[in-house]
């Protein structure tokens, strides 16, 4: 394992994605949103996984750097962008711009994008609405065929995940962020880094049987991540096929094994035309504390040995706690794919400190 202050691997990141192409604005995004996935325990989404990934994207002309989304069609309370092939960062945080000063205006935004990219955590597009007093939500379909149906041997969609982040008073902001796959891709790829296998009901290989190897995933003919729920993921099923319909047809994009880039889906809600902010982030609150002083279940441990019942931010801001303490681990295989991807555009990360 390879330790790094977040310091440290903002440095690599934004230097690697300068080299590869990216603006200033593009890399410093970019490598801010990557380096806090890794903060809150999401390595699946971090600079670990991504900055070789998006390397290589970039150099197949998937990703193009210098991008600027653009507006197709627009009313007071929607937009619709065409991300132009840009970095998926980049595209989001405008997208979810252009949402919150719709719903600034008439208390709803709502904004659909199509050749958008990969976006990373869609919460931290989330948060961005949190902090204007406003909720948040994102849905998306992700290009490819890793999830198979409810039911199904082989695969249909993308993880396709959805997001909401509701903010609280004197609480913190209740976040639910989640793959409607059993797992994300990148958790496939962190987990067979670290030689470790996945819970039952995960993966199915390419004839149908379940599997909890990840390299299953990736082998050829390939394996197929199942639908959160696993062996009975009937719900994930549906919620995977709702976010692939609101993130792929209705941008545009392409539906299921269609599409190629991210087909996004993000709104801001703004509180204040509803009702008082003060009285809705109290009645959130009130939910939160309930959650968290209602006696645990027996045999119940948090993260850290805590009993005490967490809500939807919690996991995420308690590791964000301790990776800024304690640094972040990166696997010796996921290094050295960095090392790998970074020496390609001229950068030596080792050297960077």
């Amino acid at each position: 394992m390879v330790r790094l202050s977040a310091e440290r691997l903002n440095r690599i990141s934004f230097a690697s994605f300068k080299a590869a192409g990216c603006t200033d604005t593009e890399a410093e995004r970019i490598s801010e949103l990557l380096v806090l996935a890794n903060l809150r325990g999401h390595d699946s989404h971090g600079a670990g996984v991504y900055i070789p990934v998006y390397i290589q994207r970039i150099h197949s002309g998937m990703i193009v750097p210098g991008a600027v989304p653009e507006i197709v069609n627009e009313t007071p309370a929607m937009a619709l962008l065409n991300g132009n092939n840009g970095l998926g960062q980049t595209n989001a945080t405008r997208g979810m711009k252009i949402a919150i000063e719709k719903a600034k205006n008439i208390g709803v935004g709502v904004v659909s994008i199509f050749n958008c990219n990969h976006i990373g955590r869609m919460s931290d597009y989330a948060e961005m609405a949190v902090e204007q007093d406003m909720i948040g939500y994102l849905t998306a379909n992700v290009g490819g065929s890793s999830v198979a149906p409810y039911g199904g041997a082989k695969g249909v969609f993308g993880t396709n995940p959805l997001c909401y982040a509701i903010p609280g008073g004197e609480e913190e902001t209740v976040i639910v962020d989640f793959a409607t796959s059993f797992f994300a891709g990148g958790k496939l790829s962190v987990g067979m880094a670290r030689g470790t296998q996945l819970p039952e009901g995960a993966l199915i290989d390419h004839n149908g049987n379940p599997s909890t190897d990840p390299s299953v995933y990736w082998t050829k003919p390939k394996g197929y991540l199942l639908p959160f729920g696993g062996m009975v993921g009937y719900k994930g099923y549906g919620l995977c096929m709702i976010a692939d319909l609101l993130g792929g047809a209705l941008s545009g994009n392409g539906c299921a094994s269609e599409a190629f880039t991210n087909g996004v889906l993000m709104m801001a809600l703004d509180v204040s035309k509803f009702r008082s902010v003060d009285d809705f982030k109290a009645d959130v609150d009130k939910v939160v504390r309930t959650c968290k002083n209602i006696p645990p279940q027996k045999g119940y441990i948090g993260l850290n040995g805590e009993t005490e019942v967490l809500v939807p931010g919690d996991p995420e801001r308690i590791a964000e706690e301790k990776h800024r303490k304690e640094g972040i681990y990166i696997s010796d295989i996921t290094w050295a794919k960095m090392v790998e991807a970074s020496s390609g555009v001229g950068v030596d990360i080792d050297g960077i400190e």
